[in-house]
């Protein structure tokens, strides 16, 4: 670890550099490192890719008042992270498949990145942006922020990270250059739509411990089995989150976790399970073929039907076709 006091960067200025105007361009290369994007919502999006040979150290000073949702997608590179800003003190440690919630406005950060490998994405927006898209979300994370700094970091599962790695890939727009030319259609939708994904999931895993009111209303009740209903209309067309969401006038992350309460299980899951026992039924009524049952359960590639469908009975398609003919 060098002696040097480490180069200290303002994130203001990163930002304001980035995008001096409200035209936000599509993609910046802020440094070798680091790419940002920042979407007409108020979301900016860090993708960051590091490959070092030894130990290095710099400083951010946090000028901004934004929150951040991030993690570590790859490699075997760690981030020590040091806070001493007169409200808190503390250490930090983050490497792969850890993710945090960040609110540090007026601290300076001093950080040693270790050899190797890092990768991961961050997702930067102010409370009031956040408090626009969900209000019931902002809300969770108020009493946290009052104090002026806020800090946690959890290992995250397999879905958090699945959203991180949605997100990156996302982000990747082909292009050789750094304006963003050669940017896929729909490009930015979907940087949006994984980016509030991964916020709503990584909030509720931080604070659903901290949950105290488990109970549903009546009405959250009315409108879960609404959106059941909705998802058994048309099995061959999968669950958006954000369009169930809007549907229950509910955010993602409550959607999520109050159909869990009511039926057991996620929204997907529920969905993909009513989705394989339509199919089951079809086969043993041997009156379509294989293929077209497929494709009436919305899967165009008929080996990712067999797949789905032998992960949820143990047997393929072709299988029960057959044993069921045997038995007539």
């Amino acid at each position: 670890m060098t002696a040097e006091r480490p180069k200290t960067i303002s994130a203001q200025t990163v930002y304001e550099g980035a995008a001096p105007d409200t035209v936000l361009p599509a993609l910046v290369r802020l440094n070798a490192y680091t790419r940002l994007v920042a979407l007409q919502t108020g979301i900016r999006i860090l993708y960051w890719d590091a490959r070092t040979e030894h130990d290095f150290s710099y400083s951010v000073r946090h000028d901004d008042d934004l929150i951040y949702f991030g993690a570590y997608t790859g490699g075997k590179a760690h981030l020590e992270a040091r806070c001493r800003d007169g409200l808190t003190h503390y250490e930090t440690d983050g490497g792969l498949h850890d993710a945090y919630i960040a609110y540090r406005p007026g601290c300076r950060i001093d950080f040693t990145k270790t050899a190797g490998m890092g990768a991961g994405v961050t997702i930067a927006l102010s409370p009031s942006v956040l408090a626009d898209l969900s209000a019931e979300d902002a809300a969770c994370l108020d009493q946290k922020l009052r104090s002026g700094h806020y800090f946690n970091q959890i290992r995250g599962g397999r879905q958090l990270f699945a959203f991180a790695n949605g997100l990156r890939a996302a982000g990747s727009t082909g292009s050789t250059g750094s304006t963003g030319e050669g940017e896929r259609p729909g490009s930015q939708l979907q940087m949006l739509g994984q980016s509030l994904s991964f916020m709503g999931l990584l909030l509720e895993q931080m604070f659903q411990g901290e949950v105290s009111d488990t109970s549903l209303s009546r009405q959250d009740i009315r409108r879960l089995n609404n959106i059941r209903d909705m998802l058994l209309a048309d099995l061959a067309a999968p669950p958006r989150l954000d369009k169930l969401a809007r549907q229950a006038g509910m955010s993602m992350s409550r959607l999520q976790r109050s159909f869990r309460m009511l039926f057991g299980t996620s929204v997907y899951a529920f969905f993909q399970k009513e989705r394989m026992q339509e199919a089951y039924r079809l086969l043993l009524s041997d009156e379509e073929s294989i293929l077209g049952i497929a494709l009436r359960m919305g899967y165009s590639n008929p080996g990712h039907f067999t797949a789905a469908f032998r992960k949820q009975f143990g047997l393929n398609p072709s299988d029960l076709r057959q044993s069921s003919r045997l038995r007539r």
